[in-house]
């Protein structure tokens, strides 16, 4: 592990990630990190209702720092173990300030979204956090429970907080930031009954897997696959950030790691995510320096505009073991082209030639722009006369995946 030096190791992360081409990132508000109200016995806490003083500090020099870097905090301000009751390492209901044995009122995790108390109390919370936060540039917006379907609560009740609290954070916060909740495992995981409420903006979920699964199919159907159009959360109409990846929940070998992390945000790029994919296992990226994956991106994404009611996924097809995928706009298409094999952990391989076939594209000029994947730049640039039908686009040899633009020119 790094060697903790409280908020100097966090500062140093966010300037790192910044420097590496980066542009956000997520934050918890957690007892053990930047974490406002818990009981008396942990160092500067001061029980229900009243918060620490060196952690609201921290987190202003935190916002401060990442508006000069031009990044973003998705804040995180409630997570699982706060409403789970038992001796497990995730399990953190007898250390709430809100709890009997600590001082509080509060017999049962799932008292936490229906105690009258208990709401007046976190709706003091959402005040301050809007008050003290809401205007900063910095903030993304606000997640009120990292992996809220781990709680021991009631399904419904559950639910009837999540309406209850974003409304309430939503009137502490004159910026109006946008709110969401979060949902461990996959996509398949996410209540719709509580990212189908209006008071939720957009919704953030994991994508995690087992290593007999590549997380580019894994990303693609998390928002809507054209070759799995019953699948994803694309059909709630609000955006989609994944903001726990990397193999399975205990991790996956390193190798496989290094792909995933490389795979990750090309794949969500091109499938509809609302940003890149965020690795849980941060300290690794920091120790091996792997922050560049992010600016490989960001220099592919410069001047593009990825909005639009009439953008898309599309699946164009490809043989010889490639997976392919691209994100479609009038005039316009950005596609990943990936040896499906190495990112399901196979050792790379050199392919020589490829075809990337679209159907029913209408005549003209454009250019087709081939970018290395790794390092964000450039490889090779063709004009086309293309004289309607099926488009056939045909890549430099490569190894590993490449990235395309696809532009028109008349």
């Amino acid at each position: 592990l790094t060697p903790d030096r409280g908020s100097a190791t966090r500062m140093a992360l966010l300037e790192r990630l910044a420097a590496g081409g980066a542009s956000g990132c997520e934050m918890w508000l957690s007892p053990w990190n930047l974490g406002l109200e818990w009981n008396r016995s942990w160092p500067g806490y001061r029980g229900a209702g009243r918060y620490h003083d060196g952690h609201a500090w921290a987190l202003d020099r935190v916002l401060d720092r990442a508006e000069a870097l031009g990044m973003h905090i998705n804040l995180s301000l409630f997570n699982h173990g706060q409403g789970r009751a038992g001796p497990g390492p995730e399990e953190d209901w007898e250390l709430h300030a809100y709890a009997r044995d600590q001082g509080g009122w509060l017999d049962i995790p799932a008292q936490l979204f229906t105690d009258a108390r208990a709401f007046a109390y976190q709706r003091r919370l959402f005040r301050y956090l809007g008050a003290r936060w809401g205007d900063s540039p910095a903030m993304l917006g606000w997640k009120l429970w990292a992996e809220v379907n781990l709680v021991q609560a009631p399904v419904d009740t559950v639910v009837d907080w999540h309406r209850r609290a974003a409304e309430a954070l939503a009137a502490a916060d004159p910026w109006r930031h946008p709110i969401t909740s979060h949902w461990c495992g996959d996509w398949n995981s996410a209540n719709r009954d509580i990212a189908g409420l209006p008071g939720i903006g957009y919704i953030t979920i994991d994508a995690y897997k087992g290593d007999n699964r590549a997380i580019a199919d894994l990303l693609c159907r998390s928002t809507r696959d054209p070759r799995f159009p019953r699948d994803g959360l694309a059909g709630l109409g609000k955006p989609v950030l994944v903001t726990e990846f990397g193999g399975g929940a205990g991790a996956t070998s390193r190798a496989r790691m290094a792909v995933e992390h490389a795979v990750g945000p090309w794949a969500a790029l091109v499938s509809g995510h609302a940003g890149t994919p965020m690795l849980w296992w941060f300290e690794w990226i920091d120790q091996e320096d792997r922050f560049g994956v992010y600016g490989a991106v960001n220099r592919f994404l410069a001047g593009e505009d990825l909005r639009g009611s009439e953008a898309r996924c599309v699946a164009p097809t490809v043989e010889g073991g490639l997976w392919c995928r691209a994100w479609l706009r009038p005039g316009r298409g950005l596609g990943y082209l990936l040896d499906e094999g190495w990112g399901r952990g196979e050792p790379e391989r050199r392919i020589p030639t490829a075809g990337v076939r679209l159907n029913e594209v209408r005549p003209g000029a454009m250019s087709v722009e081939w970018w290395d994947a790794d390092r964000g730049r450039v490889l090779e640039r063709r004009d086309i006369a293309h004289p309607g039908g099926t488009l056939t686009l045909v890549p430099p040899a490569f190894s590993r995946h490449l990235a395309f633009k696809l532009m028109r020119r008349d």
